[in-house]
């Protein structure tokens, strides 16, 4: 390579970093337009923080937050758990149905495939409606204090609107 062997090497690279540094000041100079046509943070006025549900603790202790969020997330799994079993046992069902057993064969596991699918009818209980009313004190307070009437859950959770198995896990973790 002769005395102008890099020159063409130094002028491309000369030349990108030019294209590259009128870029960057076009883009700079957009973003300080709109920043100026925006005004000062007017668009955190604009986007308002949403609004939290009735029952939760987001104005609460950072202990109670963090508790709340866990137990939030632990029903979720729980749930999971709970429908996947749910629906196992349903095919299992459907599976031992179409097997064709002889009534000699079914008399034995009739009462068991009976409960089994009195189960699958039910489905899972709403373990977030358990989570609910445990993080919404007044709705609590409530259900304690009709179950101390004397009422029974399936009335509580009529008359208050709610899931009978939520109502009757409540009042389980109270005697607990």
């Amino acid at each position: 390579m002769g005395e102008n062997g890099y020159l063409p090497y130094l002028m491309f690279f000369g030349g990108l970093i030019l294209l590259i540094w009128i870029l960057m000041r076009r883009n700079w100079r957009g973003q300080m337009r709109a920043k100026k046509d925006r005004g000062k943070d007017s668009y955190l006025v604009s986007n308002p923080r949403p609004e939290t549900k009735e029952w939760s603790m987001s104005g609460g202790p950072a202990e109670l937050n963090k508790w709340q969020v866990e137990m939030l997330e632990r029903t979720r799994e729980l749930q999971a758990i709970v429908d996947t079993k749910l629906l196992i046992l349903q095919r299992t069902l459907l599976k031992i149905e179409a097997t064709g057993l002889s009534p000699e064969e079914r008399q034995p596991i009739e009462r068991t495939l009976q409960e089994s699918r009195d189960l699958v009818g039910e489905g899972s209980p709403n373990f977030s409606a358990v989570s609910e009313l445990l993080c919404n004190d007044v709705k609590r307070a409530e259900i304690y204090s009709l179950a101390d009437q004397g009422q029974s859950q399936s009335d509580i959770a009529k008359q208050m609107n709610l899931d009978p198995y939520a109502v009757e896990m409540v009042l389980n973790l109270r005697d607990a």
